[in-house]
């Protein structure tokens, strides 16, 4: 039997594309990407200033305007630009939280807590954002390769 050439073109077509996203969520599943989970301990101990022990602070955004703040466990190094690095006794500590839990203010947007996974489900650390999605990647020796947030202010309330 033999197929029409457009009808076989679009054959053709299909079962490349097909291979081609085969192959790409194949190599997805090799990647060191982590994620977020949920917390609302965590959500508490921001909210309560609470200083987690073995634990670097971050904020990512300006002073006046910070999207996010994490705590990085010691054995993991993050040491990207875009962070930067608070001191958990200073008063800019409490500041930041501060100005990150009144990103919703007027809203039914409030600020959640999370851990942060790698990809086989250690805790890295913890994030306190309104923001409730980021890119997260580990490489093999601990370092974080990306911790970017991703989306838009989400509304609801957190999931107990």
């Amino acid at each position: 039997m033999v197929l029409p050439k457009s009808y076989a073109y679009r054959l053709f077509t299909v079962i490349t594309l097909f291979s081609i996203t085969l192959l790409t969520l194949g190599g997805c599943s090799t990647s060191n990407y982590g994620q977020l989970k949920s917390n609302p301990d965590v959500t508490r101990s921001f909210q309560g200033y609470q200083i987690l022990p073995g634990h670097k602070y971050y904020y990512r955004g300006v002073y006046t305007r910070p999207t996010v703040i994490v705590g990085i466990r010691q054995n993991y190094i993050l040491n990207l630009k875009l962070w930067v690095a608070i001191d958990p006794e200073s008063d800019d500590f409490r500041i930041l939280i501060d100005r990150v839990s009144l990103q919703g203010m007027g809203r039914t947007v409030e600020p959640w807590g999370f851990t942060i996974l790698d990809k086989a489900g250690n805790n890295v650390g913890v994030w306190y954002s309104a923001l409730r999605a980021a890119a997260v990647e580990i490489d093999a020796n601990g370092q974080i390769t990306m911790l970017s947030p991703m989306g838009q202010v989400a509304i609801g309330n957190q999931p107990q």
